[in-house]
């Protein structure tokens, strides 16, 4: 049986009027309502952006400052570390007689091969018990001279002071009075008050240079009686080394004590103290002065911190570590939130109020359009973000950088010895650990205007540019030896590692591309290995064992 037919409602009679008026209302209203809608949602959109942008900024500034803090603490430490082994290396020289603390000559002879190799070292001392002195510090402009002074008392008191040129050879020398006791030094001191422990002064103007430094000494039981074996840091070095930091422009990566001296810093403080080692206060821009009580000394601790100054948010870490027992140093990092990239921000509202005119679905997709930063892109697409070392890209922009400069320049690549059974024996993440390490290491033993960069795996790539090719393969061996110089220790396992590298030269005129240099030091590197690992091969040598082959 069919249904019956559907009844419609009775319709709601209208005027003509309103009928012709119907059409325009409705269409008003959706308007109304489209506009009223899009503006509320957008008005929502952009508070939650806000928001969410801020936080997602705060993470981006949190990780970059963690990051820096934590390769600037590892190689602060390492910077320290080396010439507090160069003391403990000559403290057992001179207790087992392989050094003599009595003799002037053969202890300058010692001092003059350490400044020759260790760069973080600016001077080596020895002082005896009857005010005896053995002194040899770098001098003069861009420290390439030595400056020694040596003190004797029998059998009366004289003092001759030697200068030498870059190559080492005496240019003066004099026996001018002087009133230096080197028992009445800080250093002296405290090393004779702890006999068998390495300590480290606080810092101080050193008496002969008037540069700020700090000295590591110990005490040495010699024939003679007790001496102190000591070495000299001047803080303008470490500064040196930390402005290679890559921080934000108006950030700053510093280095400061128990007592508040501002020991070392990325940047140059906005304000100078002459004759004296400044406090934090005394020097820091506004931004580290909201962090310091009135004695210059950080008030927030270890860790990630935020605060505002003058309306700017700003984020800061804190990382202590240990110089000694007893004596904890801080390294802190820190930079306007701005300086970061994030999340771009959303276009005016009173614009994507006129966009949504075009319709609903264009302001949605005005409104969810996301755009990750440039800087952002930058930064990952250039920098290793294992060890933060320019990447294979970024190290070959600066490879082709420094070939159009002209000058001779030259390129060392880097294998790791034992690496492979590291990864195999303990995991990915030993390696890991282990490849920053190493990357720590020799950023330590770099050189002003040197380039480390990591190509991948446990290779390693350093430009080096100097007047001279012997002093560009002594530059690439010692950062070798420092990867060599200790077992790097993960959880608890000493790993003993060394290196194979490979150098190639590029001469002043040279035809050919970076990438072809790279490739040569490549090919040196893996010819070299098949003839002997650890240590440096030049592009197309050819050794005895070879010529038999």
């Amino acid at each position: 049986m069919r249904a019956p037919p559907h009844t419609p409602p009775a319709a709601r009679a209208v005027s003509a009027r309103q009928a012709a008026r119907l059409p325009v209302q409705t269409r008003v209203w959706l308007l109304l309502a489209l506009l009223l809608t899009q503006g509320l949602t957008l008005l929502v959109a952009l508070i939650g952006q806000q928001q969410l942008s801020a936080r997602a900024q705060r993470a981006q500034t949190q990780g970059a400052l963690e990051q820096l803090v934590r390769v600037t603490s590892d190689n602060v430490q390492g910077y320290l570390r080396s010439a507090a082994q160069i003391v403990q290396v000559n403290r057992a020289n001179v207790q087992s007689g392989l050094l003599s603390a009595d003799d002037p000559s053969s202890l300058l002879t010692n001092f003059h091969a350490l400044l020759d190799n260790v760069p973080q070292l600016n001077g080596m001392l020895v002082g005896h018990p009857d005010g005896r002195f053995t002194f040899l510090r770098r001098d003069g402009p861009g420290d390439t001279g030595r400056y020694a002074r040596v003190i004797e008392v029998r059998p009366q008191r004289r003092v001759t002071t030697t200068r030498y040129d870059a190559r080492g050879l005496p240019t003066s020398q004099d026996s001018a009075p002087s009133d230096y006791d080197p028992r009445t030094r800080p250093w002296y001191r405290q090393a004779q008050a702890r006999p068998g422990q390495t300590i480290w002064t606080d810092p101080y103007v050193f008496a002969s240079s008037q540069q700020p430094g700090v000295t590591v000494a110990a005490s040495a039981m010699s024939p003679g009686g007790t001496v102190v074996v000591g070495a000299d840091v001047q803080l303008r070095q470490l500064a040196s080394f930390l402005t290679g930091l890559r921080v934000s422009a108006r950030g700053r990566a510093f280095v400061t004590d128990a007592g508040g001296h501002a020991i070392a810093a990325s940047r140059a403080w906005p304000v100078t103290v002459e004759g004296r080692v400044p406090l934090l206060r005394e020097v820091a821009d506004p931004a580290l002065r909201a962090l310091l009580d009135d004695r210059s000394r950080l008030t927030p601790g270890s860790g990630t911190h935020w605060f505002r100054v003058g309306g700017e948010s700003y984020g800061v870490v804190l990382r202590p570590f240990e110089v000694q027992p007893g004596v904890t140093w801080t390294v802190g990092v820190y930079a306007p939130t701005a300086d970061f990239p994030g999340p771009a921000r959303p276009r005016p509202l009173a614009f994507l109020m006129l966009v949504s005119l075009a319709g609903s679905l264009l302001a949605w997709l005005l409104v969810l359009r996301a755009t990750r930063p440039i800087e952002a892109l930058q930064r990952q697409a250039t920098t290793d973000p294992l060890t933060g070392l320019p990447n294979r890209a970024s190290f070959l922009a600066q490879l082709d950088d420094s070939r159009r400069e002209g000058g001779l320049l030259a390129v060392a690549i880097f294998d790791l010895d034992g690496f492979k059974s590291v990864n195999d024996t303990f995991g990915h993440h030993a390696g890991d650990e282990v490849l920053h390490a190493v990357g720590a290491r020799m950023l330590t033993a770099l050189r002003a205007g040197d380039t480390l960069g990591r190509l991948g795996g446990d290779e390693f790539a350093l430009l080096v540019q100097a007047p001279s090719h012997e002093e560009i393969r002594l530059r690439v061996e010692s950062v070798r030896q420092a990867i060599a110089r200790q077992p790097v220790v993960v959880d608890g396992t000493a790993h003993d590692l060394d290196a194979t590298a490979g150098l190639a030269f590029a001469e002043p005129g040279q035809g050919g591309s970076a990438g072809q240099l790279l490739a040569r030091a490549d090919t040196a590197l893996i010819h070299g290995k098949r003839r002997g690992k650890g240590r440096v091969w030049l592009d197309g040598e050819v050794t005895m064992p070879t010529l038999f082959r």
